[in-house]
């Protein structure tokens, strides 16, 4: 697995603020066949960092958003906030949407 670079903070360490450690989501559909949306993402968010979700319509940018946030919980792996697993909302998260034309 690569290490990731790590942003120095006030004090010289990186902190982790989300963790998402191998999270895979699946939905039934309406035939009861199920629909994976996330496969196995993996990824950390430090403190002074800055990130952007790119991806086309359906790749699973929302549903990524929505399991960081607490609001969904994944099928397989964990959310992590301040190294605490996630089981509810995330008290440390915002989501703001704009509705579809």
């Amino acid at each position: 697995m690569a290490t990731r670079p790590q942003l120095p903070t006030a004090t010289g360490q990186s902190t982790a603020i989300v963790e998402v450690d191998h999270v895979s989501k699946s939905f039934a559909s309406a035939d009861g066949t199920t629909l994976p949306v996330l496969d196995d993402v993996t990824l950390t968010l430090h403190e002074g960092e800055v990130v952007a979700l790119l991806g086309k319509s359906g790749s699973g940018k929302s549903t990524l958003l929505r399991t960081i946030a607490g609001l969904i919980a994944p099928t397989a792996g964990q959310v992590r906030y301040r190294g605490t697993r996630l089981n509810g909302a995330n008290p440390g998260v915002a989501m703001v949407s704009s509705p579809s034309p």
